[in-house]
C-alpha cells in the first residue's frame, strides 16, 4: 500500500515540475520579448522625462519602425520625446535607420542608446 503512494506522489509530483517549467519559460520568453523587441518612450514635460509607455519594434523594408499609439500621444505634454531601445538592438544595429511615427509625423532617426525626437502628434 505504501508502494502505491509514492508512486502517485512522485507522478503529481512530475507534473507538477514539469507545470511549472513550462510556466518559466514562458515567462522567459516573455521577458525577452519585452526587452529585446521594444522600445520604452518618455515625453519631456518641461521638468523631466516621464514615462508613456512601450512601443514594438517592427521591420519593414529594412528599417525598423515604431508607431507610437494614440493613447501615448494624447498623454504627451510636449512634442519632445525620448527613445530607449534595448542595449543589445542598440549594440547590433548602431547607426542605423529607425523611423519614429507619431500618427502621421515621421522622423528618422539613427540607432543610439538615448535618441531623442521631435513630432506633433497629427491625424493629417
Amino acid at each position: 500500500m505504501t508502494g502505491e503512494w509514492i508512486l502517485i506522489l512522485d507522478d503529481g509530483l512530475l507534473w507538477a515540475v514539469t507545470a511549472l517549467l513550462l510556466l518559466l519559460a514562458v515567462l522567459a520568453a516573455v521577458q525577452h520579448d519585452l526587452t529585446y523587441h521594444t522600445v520604452r518612450i518618455y515625453n519631456w514635460d518641461g521638468k523631466r522625462y516621464r514615462f508613456l509607455g512601450r512601443e514594438r519594434l517592427r521591420k519593414k523594408n529594412d528599417n525598423y519602425v515604431i508607431n507610437m499609439g494614440e493613447r501615448k500621444g494624447e498623454a504627451s505634454f510636449t512634442t519632445i520625446y525620448l527613445l530607449l531601445a534595448s542595449a543589445g538592438f542598440v549594440k547590433k544595429h548602431r547607426y542605423g535607420s529607425l523611423l519614429f511615427r507619431a500618427g502621421k509625423a515621421e522622423v528618422w532617426l539613427a540607432v543610439e542608446e538615448r535618441m531623442r525626437a521631435e513630432a506633433l502628434f497629427s491625424y493629417r
